[in-house]
């Protein structure tokens, strides 16, 4: 049980985290852009939209683990096999998701890579480009974490 709460507790601190980050991406962003240079603009124009996404992310699981918590240690109490049936499909699609979610951000850092070497002298698409290095490594990061929690996890349940 208390591998279960570890897990989602996890979850949650990592999430508290993402959503202190987000929030300091986005007020970066609305600064910039207020600087009105092209260079500012292009970093807050990539790095606002994707730090959104990832509050809003960060929030729903905050929100939502005390009832993960509570659904999981009731399975493993009342009715053991339903971890078995239910969260670990539900854990194995997780896991699915995060292969795609690093492929999208891997490649949100090389387009941003490619922006910023290709069209340097362009001030605002470098800013893009720097936005999206910038977006594309904190993303891949955050979630490289959160899928090496959820493989130990895995492995728990697996042992049940």
């Amino acid at each position: 049980m208390d591998n279960i709460i570890s897990y989602f507790n996890g979850e949650k601190l990592q999430c508290l985290l993402g959503a202190l980050l987000s929030v300091i991406f986005i007020a970066v962003s609305v600064y910039l852009l207020f600087l009105q240079k092209p260079f500012f603009k292009g970093i807050a124009y990539t790095v606002l939209p994707l730090a959104i996404l990832l509050l809003t992310i960060c929030v729903g699981v905050i929100f939502r683990v005390p009832k993960d918590i509570e659904r999981v240690t009731t399975f493993l109490k009342d009715t053991p096999q339903k971890i078995q049936v239910e969260e670990i499909p539900r854990l194995e699609k997780v896991m699915k998701s995060f292969t795609i979610i690093k492929k999208v951000e891997t490649v949100i850092l090389i387009i941003g890579l490619l922006l910023t070497v290709l069209l340097w002298q362009n001030d605002l698409i470098r800013g893009i480009g720097i936005g999206l290095i910038i977006m594309g490594i904190s993303l891949y990061t955050f979630d490289h974490f959160a899928e090496a929690r959820g493989e130990i996890y895995m492995r728990y349940l697996k042992s049940l």
